[in-house]
C-alpha cells in the first residue's frame, strides 16, 4: 500500500497510519511503500506499521545503494559503511554498459543524464557536470569525464 493518495502524487508526506490500519485489518501480506529515502525510513516504516515488507522506489533513484543500506541497518542497526568514489563510479560504469547495451549508445546515454544527474545530486560543481555531461554523446567520452569528476573529487 501507498501511504498517498492519488490526488497527492509525490507531494506531501506518506501516512503510515493509513498503512497500520490495513495491516490490522487483512490477512494477507501488506508491503508499505512511500517516502521511504534512507534506511531510518526503511526502519520506521516498518516498526510502525508492522507491514511484512517494504518497496522503495523513487529513494533508490540516483542511490541503489539504498537497500544495501536498508539491510545493513535493519540486520544491526547500524548505517553501512560511506561507499568511496571507485565504488559509486563502478556501479555508474555498470549501469552506462547495461543502459548502452539494452538500449543502443544513442538512447541509453540520452536516458543516463536524468539518472546521472540524481547520482551526482548533492556533490561538488555537480550542477556544472550535469551541464557537461547533457552534451556528451558517447559512452566512453561519459566514462572518462566520469572517472575524472568521481577521481578529483571528494564527497
Amino acid at each position: 500500500m501507498h501511504g498517498r493518495t492519488r490526488e497527492e502524487y509525490f507531494s506531501g508526506e506518506c501516512d503510515l497510519e493509513s498503512i497500520k490500519r490495513l495491516k490490522e485489518i487483512v490477512k494477507i501480506p501488506v508491503i508499505g511503500n512511500g517516502n521511504i529515502k534512507n534506511e531510518k525510513d526503511a526502519k520506521e516504516m516498518l516498526e510502525y506499521t508492522k507491514a511484512d515488507g517494504i518497496m522503495i522506489a523513487r529513494g533508490a533513484i540516483g542511490n541503489p545503494f539504498i537497500f544495501r543500506d536498508v539491510v545493513e541497518y535493519l540486520k544491526t542497526n547500524r548505517e553501512a559503511e560511506k561507499l568511496s568514489n571507485s565504488e559509486i563510479l563502478e556501479t555508474i560504469i555498470k549501469h552506462i554498459t547495461l543502459e548502452v547495451t539494452e538500449k543502443g549508445e544513442y538512447t541509453g546515454i540520452r536516458e543516463m543524464r536524468k539518472h546521472l544527474s540524481y547520482y551526482t545530486k548533492g556533490m561538488p560543481n555537480s550542477s556544472e557536470i550535469r551541464n557537461y555531461i547533457n552534451t556528451i554523446g558517447s559512452k566512453e567520452e561519459l566514462i572518462k569525464t566520469l572517472t575524472e569528476y568521481f577521481n578529483t573529487t571528494e564527497i
